[in-house]
């Protein structure tokens, strides 16, 4: 009989988020090393009755309305009657409340069931009202500085995760994955020959995403040649209302609000660049951006600043680095003379099974 693993978190499957993505990389690869994974995934608004059973990708999930706040940070009530349920060799739990996972960890240390995060974030607290900020804050620190560290393993999704826990508990580096035999990523190279394509594809956020000095670099460089940038995720008003903007919008920007995977997918892989700018502070330095994973993998280049450990993937051959962000267009008028080889297969899960063995070897 397989072990089985299983998966705990907050995912919107079968690909409506980069959780999803996410945790499918993660399971497929488990999958290819023999393991039966399952998921139990919690989702706010959810209609059905008591926990479902479905299947995304072969695998088999138990849905169930997610819990009032409370329930969901502080009580592991479903998740702790699943793993009873199937008793699985390890539970994985994906950026999960620190007081429900030091329950699950506590169980799983008694009843020898191995426990494993997976972690890809680290959010600061800005902007919320002094209750949630209080109560976040105190879950977030929790969780990252103690739970996780008496967890039996971690799979870190950047270099700054890594670097933080890599001795106090086995840890792994995994970035974003994808199953390049899916075929969603044969996608047609850009074939556009009357500019150059540039696209933004994600949910900005303002403490992250400089999409508003990527839109204004784009608005100059059309001036001086053909350019268009395609935003994906957000749509022109939702742009204007976040970022409190008050000019003109440039013609050659083109907004698609949100749009279903495969087809966000489509634009990435037609477009000649994608861009990508953020803040250097901790959230971002311990996340990895699942577009840029997206983009290599469709075959296309990548403009970006310095952030996270996202050089570790990228090359002078299949991208540009924007070294001032100030000056974004000079680097775009770079990218409109430069052509890229893009090896597509460097996010693919195959490359990161060594990883999973690793977290699975008993100590």
């Amino acid at each position: 009989m397989k072990h089985i693993i299983l998966y705990l978190g907050g995912f919107q499957l079968p690909e409506k988020n980069a959780a999803a993505q996410r945790v499918i990389g993660i399971a497929k690869g488990f999958r290819n090393l023999g393991y039966q994974v399952f998921f139990l995934n919690s989702i706010k608004g959810y209609t059905e009755t008591g926990v479902v059973e479905k299947e995304y990708f072969g695998f088999k999930c138990f849905e169930y309305k997610k819990e009032n706040e409370k329930d969901y940070l502080f009580s592991a009530r479903t998740a702790l009657s699943l793993i009873r349920k199937v008793n699985p060799y390890a539970v994985i739990a994906y950026n999960y409340p620190a007081v429900a996972l030091e329950r699950i960890r506590k169980y799983c240390k008694k009843n020898e069931v191995r426990c494993f995060a997976d972690s890809t974030e680290w959010y600061d607290t800005v902007g919320r009202n002094i209750i949630v900020k209080l109560v976040k804050g105190f879950d977030t620190s929790y969780r990252m500085k103690y739970v996780h560290k008496r967890l039996d393993g971690v799979i870190a999704i950047s270099r700054y995760l890594f670097d933080y826990y890599k001795n106090s508990v086995k840890t792994v580096l995994i970035p974003p994955t994808i199953d390049i035999e899916d075929n969603k990523w044969n996608i047609p190279a850009a074939t556009n020959k009357d500019c150059v394509s540039f696209v933004y594809a994600g949910v900005p956020s303002v403490t992250k995403e400089k999409l508003d000095r990527i839109v204004s670099a784009i608005g100059r460089v059309e001036k001086k040649t053909k350019v268009c940038l395609n935003v994906v995720g957000i749509t022109k008003e939702q742009f204007v209302n976040l970022y409190a903007w008050k000019k003109d919008l440039p013609e050659s920007v083109i907004f698609w609000g949100r749009v279903e995977h495969k087809k966000a997918l489509q634009i990435v892989g037609c477009s000649n660049w994608s861009i990508i700018l953020r803040e250097d502070n901790r959230t971002v330095k311990a996340g990895f951006p699942t577009k840029l994973a997206e983009s290599l993998s469709c075959g296309t280049p990548v403009l970006a600043n310095r952030f996270s450990n996202i050089f570790d993937y990228l090359t002078e051959e299949n991208s540009i680095c924007v070294e001032n962000t100030e000056n974004i267009e000079k680097y775009i008028l770079k990218a409109c003379e430069k052509k890229c080889v893009v090896d597509n297969t460097v996010f693919d899960y195959h490359k990161y099974l060594q990883e999973l063995e690793m977290l699975c070897e008993e100590q």
